[in-house]
């Protein structure tokens, strides 16, 4: 397991864009994020963090939110296991101002989620993309405009699937009404992430995902009227 650094991308306000990490010839990504470097708690959301098998890259699209000038710094985790597959799932529609899940993605009865994703249409950002079982991602999405004309919106789910069971990690924190919040899972000593994800429940909305050196850290905005769990999990695996 190998974890590539790609290009950062400089968002003005009110801006939105797309960044990506690259995967070296002859490995495969299995996870991959992104952090926002010059605030790690800014209000930058995400609308996609996904694999792109297709061109050996995880990618990223993110909002900014604030006021200032934000940078964010995608990264891939990469892999040799050569039993590596992807499963896209189905998506699922969200009204203007509403939101929803897409449980869909999985990876059959006898293989394990090492990893997985999100992508998502104009204005909805992510609320959650994490894990639903030992072979299932699961993702939730806000659509933000509030516009009863605006056409509907999407959000589909993407799990990264192996032959060889990871071990799972989770670590969570309280996040209060209006705060932002940031949740951390490590590995066990003597292994390294695979991939991972994130949560923060309804009305609250992801900043932040992406692997450490030895675990996945995630950061939240809770945009809602009651406290949030934020939770992180990693998948890890010898290297």
């Amino acid at each position: 397991m190998t974890q590539e650094p790609g290009h950062p991308i400089i968002l003005y306000p009110g801006r939105e864009g797309t960044a990506a990490a690259y995967c070296p010839q002859g490995t495969t990504p299995t996870g991959g994020g992104a952090t926002v470097e010059s605030d790690p708690l800014a209000p930058v959301f995400f609308r996609q963090s996904a694999p792109d098998p297709a061109r050996n890259r995880w990618v990223v699209q993110a909002y900014n939110g604030s006021d200032q000038v934000q940078t964010v710094h995608p990264r891939v985790i990469c892999t040799t296991d050569n039993t590596i597959t992807y499963d896209v799932g189905p998506d699922s529609s969200i009204q203007p101002g509403d939101f929803n899940s897409a449980p869909g993605a999985g990876c059959g009865n006898s293989r394990y989620v090492v990893g997985g994703g999100v992508q998502a249409g104009p204005r909805t950002y992510v609320m959650w993309s994490d894990w639903a079982n030992i072979r299932a991602w699961s993702v939730g999405a806000k659509y933000t405009d509030y516009d009863p004309d605006a056409p509907l919106s999407y959000v589909r789910g993407l799990a990264v699937c192996s032959d060889t069971q990871p071990t799972l990690e989770v670590g969570s924190t309280t996040v209060e009404a209006g705060a932002v919040g940031t949740a951390h899972a490590e590995c066990p000593a003597g292994q390294v992430p695979t991939g991972g994800g994130g949560s923060i429940g309804l009305d609250a909305l992801l900043n932040g995902s992406a692997p450490t050196a030895t675990g996945w850290t995630v950061q939240g905005t809770n945009g809602s009227d009651g406290p949030r769990t934020l939770s992180a999990s990693v998948f890890c695996t010898t290297p």
